[in-house]
């Protein structure tokens, strides 16, 4: 069984055209966005007034779940795509860790550095004799 990882790319101009540079420049800003391509289906990129002051849309359909969006406001298509791609994948990537987090909950801590709650409980734990060790001294005598 093989899944298409392919993620389509879809512009959509409202009042006005998204010329071919434009759209390679965006396809190659969004190649960024391939790490999370198992959980992405299609990316659509809405500019209205591309040319001048555009207000661009990236919308993000994943798999399962709603999509993601991500909105603004530049001077220029090209720099306004960048920020976009940006935002985008930081919404991604907290989308991920907060998926990561809900299956293992000491798993913020143990990426911090420091120990998770319950080993921190049992090396407190570990101060006090075990029970092999009472068992041992006992037989001993």
């Amino acid at each position: 069984m093989t899944e298409e990882t392919e993620v389509t790319i879809e512009f959509k101009g409202r009042h006005d055209d998204i010329t071919e540079r434009m759209q390679a420049h965006a396809a190659n800003k969004l190649a960024r966005l391939a790490r999370f391509r198992d959980r992405l289906s299609r990316i659509e990129v809405v500019a209205e007034h591309a040319h001048r002051n555009p207000e661009i849309e990236l919308i993000v359909h994943r798999r399962r779940g709603l999509p993601l969006v991500a909105r603004d406001r530049g001077t220029s298509f090209s720099s306004t795509i960048d920020l976009l791609v940006d935002k985008m994948e930081k919404q991604l990537r907290k989308e991920k860790e907060r998926r990561k987090d809900h299956k293992h909950p000491d798993a913020k801590a143990e990426r911090a550095g420091g120990r998770p709650a319950r080993a921190r409980g049992r090396a407190e734990a570990g101060d006090e004799e075990s029970y092999e060790s009472i068992v041992d001294k006992t037989l001993r005598r």
